[in-house]
């Protein structure tokens, strides 16, 4: 029986203004449930339906797909309300996903049914909404109509997709929908689950790099206003942080800007290219286009007396009520002379490739160089606002964001979306754990430990995903034969662009990505790399020439990108020429393989009934909290479930994939000191 869900909770402000409906708020209730034709209060201050948990679970345990828009939602309240399923879903959100072809559209009900003209939602729900009333104390027959409607459009939703897939354009994709919504499943549990957060050990990292932070700022006004005087920098401005280093800002933006031809091309939607200059041509742009900065001293405003505000006056002679900001210090209270001492450190850029929209460029990149050839003073400023940045940034995004969504009992449940990268690849939000610091540099990873006492952290890593993707899909000769060899596809990229290993990896999958500019060592690499695996460059430009003639390209697995204004370009490339090349490798080995490697290992979890859990998965790694006394059997399960990935894409895609994926096993006390567990003991 096809059963089609929705409910509906209450929810609590966030801290952004925003609902909360999640399940594990302490104080957020299931309200209503919409099954079938039938409609159900779970708690509603004006109406509770007697005997209607036993009358759901007796509709899902008939249920063989269940049905729902962001199913995830609905499946994760119920289970966690203490219903039982363990059938088959689908998510008519992921649906519209896939159809849509990694065109980015609005997913929601209402936008999805209208795009079909098959209804739309009922609105009378949003003036309670607007006012901040929660679903228990909306009026009943409010909810339900409301309710009602969502379950119907819903129901008519699905069969509209279900009529898609079963065109010959897009039968093949229906495959992609099964494995989505069997990996859905998986991720429900994973939220579920959540990740074990150690406070104190949170805590202290915090207080750690808080008090560098406060060092290093203080390092750093002492050299900017040795060589500012009482000038004003904003560091986190590039623009200003210019006037620091190269000590010139233009004279003109525009014009700027025109010279070195900065801006998109709006033929292509592309970065213009740059011309190329002599070094004496570029030094003369570049004297010829700046004013010199100089360092400032900074004496009290005397028409505000220092206040930074003053009292407007009417036209009969009486003050205003309120202050306004005076003009002549803007605000601040204080007046700036320029000095004729020259400002700054006075560097001089190199090529066009260090010009910048506002002046030069101050990206990490650019300043890591820069760092490598300075001296003194200059290397001094340059690390400490290097580190600086990175701390700031390590603090607020990620210790923040871990303080900000972990409960008081320490668990933190971030949400898994499937539907919002154009390629399929996996995100999360509350906070995003897609995207934590790997190193011990930064060790965020350190808090990360097991629940169970004496329990452990089990993670496998998939050994150069996205490079033995990119081999198999371009069939690349000299590709497969390193990886025969056991070559280190990341240590060839560091040796020639001169790097750590860990920093290459962003440079090997440039060219697989269609990366070729950046500095002169990337560039050499990223013609190197195509010079060595010659079948890859091929692939590029049939991947080129398919989205250029179909407007689309397509995976083995049946998944689809359309590509619907792909054009050829002057110089030989096309329109989306980055994208076209991305898709296929980033979608491949992260929203293909990674996520048959979860089911594989969900479901021999289930087998053997050990009481480990998944907690995590992270781009090409998977992510265990293993149970004391099953980290054998927990090893085993992983190692296996990775392996019976090959026959897995057989068995759903008929697909003879003929590389081999390595993998490498790790556990530990927490996810940052782990240690590779050797088969062989």
């Amino acid at each position: 029986m096809i059963t089609t869900v929705d409910v509906e909770t209450s929810w609590q402000r966030n801290e952004n203004g925003g609902y909360d409906p999640s399940p594990f708020h302490e104080n957020n209730i299931l309200v209503s449930v919409g099954i079938n034709d039938k409609y159900f209060f779970t708690n509603h201050s004006e109406r509770v339906d007697k005997g209607c948990f036993h009358e759901i679970q007796d509709i899902l345990d008939k249920t063989t797909l269940l049905v729902g828009h962001n199913i995830k939602f609905d499946l994760m309240w119920l289970l966690e309300s203490g219903f039982k399923y363990s059938g088959r879903v689908y998510d008519t959100m992921l649906g519209e996903y896939i159809l849509n072809r990694g065109i980015r559209k609005s997913l929601t009900l209402e936008m999805s049914c209208r795009r079909r003209k098959i209804g739309s939602k009922d609105s009378s729900i949003k003036e309670y909404m607007d006012r901040g009333i929660s679903f228990e104390n909306i009026p009943a027959h409010v909810v339900e109509e409301y309710g009602k409607i969502d379950v119907q459009i819903t129901r008519k939703l699905f069969d509209s997709q279900m009529a898609d897939f079963r065109l010959d354009k897009n039968k093949d994709m229906l495959m992609t929908a099964k494995m989505m919504n069997e990996f859905l499943v998986v991720l429900c549990d994973m939220e579920r689950n959540g990740i074990n957060i150690n406070l104190e050990d949170l805590n202290n990292v915090e207080r750690e790099y808080r008090a560098e932070f406060a060092y290093l700022k203080q390092k750093i006004d002492r050299i900017v206003y040795k060589q500012m005087g009482d000038t004003k920098i904003n560091l986190s401005s590039p623009e200003q942080l210019s006037w620091l280093i190269y000590s010139v800002k233009p004279k003109d933006k525009k014009e700027w800007c025109k010279i070195f031809n900065i801006g998109i091309d709006k033929s292509t939607g592309k970065n213009k290219r740059r011309p190329n200059y002599s070094r004496v041509q570029f030094r003369n742009l570049v004297d010829n286009n700046v004013e010199k900065i100089y360092r400032t001293v900074a004496q009290q405003c005397v028409t505000c007396k220092g206040k930074g505000v003053i009292k407007r006056i009417k036209k009969d002679g009486s003050p205003y009520k309120n202050y306004t900001k005076c003009s002549d210090c803007d605000g601040d209270g204080y007046v700036y002379t320029e000095m004729a001492k020259y400002a700054g450190f006075r560097q001089r850029p190199r090529s066009v490739y260090d010009v910048a929209e506002s002046g030069f460029r101050t990206d990490k990149i650019t300043l890591s160089k820069i760092a490598s050839e300075a001296e003194g003073e200059f290397k001094e400023f340059i690390d400490a606002i290097v580190r600086h940045n990175a701390v700031d940034t390590y603090l607020n995004t990620f210790v923040e964001g871990l303080k900000n969504f972990t409960n008081d009992k320490g668990f933190l449940h971030p949400k898994f979306m499937q539907a919002v990268t154009a390629t399929g690849r996996l995100s999360s939000r509350d906070p995003n754990f897609q995207n934590q610091p790997r190193g011990k540099t930064f060790p965020i990873r350190k808090v990360v430990t097991s629940r169970f006492d004496k329990g452990s952290i089990l993670e496998i890593d998939f050994a150069q995903l996205e490079f033995r993707t990119a081999v198999y899909l371009a069939q690349d000769k000299q590709g497969m034969e390193d990886i025969k060899n056991k070559i280190d596809v990341h240590q060839y990229t560091a040796d020639i662009i001169g790097v750590s290993r860990q920093d290459a990896k962003a440079h090997t999958f440039k060219p697989l990505y269609g990366g070729v500019t950046g500095t002169e060592d990337e560039k050499r690499y990223y013609t190197k790399f195509l010079e060595k695996y010659k079948d890859i460059k091929v692939w590029h430009e049939k991947l080129q020439s398919e989205a250029i003639r179909f407007k689309q390209i397509s995976l083995p697995t049946g998944r689809q990108y359309a590509f619907p204004y792909a054009e050829r370009t002057p110089w030989g490339g096309s329109t989306y020429g980055t994208q076209i090349k991305n898709y296929p490798v980033q979608g491949f080995a992260t929203a293909d393989i990674v996520p048959l490697a979860c089911i594989n290992i969900y479901n021999l979890m289930k087998d053997k009934k050990v009481k480990s859990l998944l907690v995590n998965t992270v781009h090409d790694s998977i992510v265990a909290d293993v149970y004391p006394g099953e980290e054998d059997v927990m090893s085993d399960i992983f190692n296996q479930g990775t392996a019976d990935v090959i026959p897995a894409l057989k068995k759903y895609y008929n697909i003879d994939f003929n590389v081999p994926l390595d993998t490498e096993l790790k556990i530990g006390n927490n996810w940052l000191d782990m240690k590779e567990v050797n088969l062989n003991d």
